[in-house]
């Protein structure tokens, strides 16, 4: 089975966005989609009960590479 990759855009770069996705439009392993957060997810003031997750689920901090550079490459997980 072939790995599957995400191409995520930061949504500042609109024009990125749409070159790419026709830039990679023919290739079956690569998805190029628009970041759609909003925000982070723990945005609110108030305290969390308790946090049941070990560690980081995240390998990068997928925010920051957008914030930097406008894009992040990430393995698409198994539907």
């Amino acid at each position: 089975m072939n790995k599957r990759h995400l191409l995520i855009i930061a949504r500042r770069v609109p024009l990125m966005y749409e070159t790419l996705k026709q830039s990679f439009a023919r290739h079956g392993d690569i998805d190029v989609i628009l970041d759609r957060r909003r925000r982070e997810r723990r945005w609110q003031a108030m305290p969390i009960g308790i946090d049941r997750r070990v560690g980081e689920r995240r390998a990068m901090d997928i925010a920051a590479l957008l914030r930097q550079i406008g894009w992040v490459v990430v393995e698409k997980a198994n539907d």
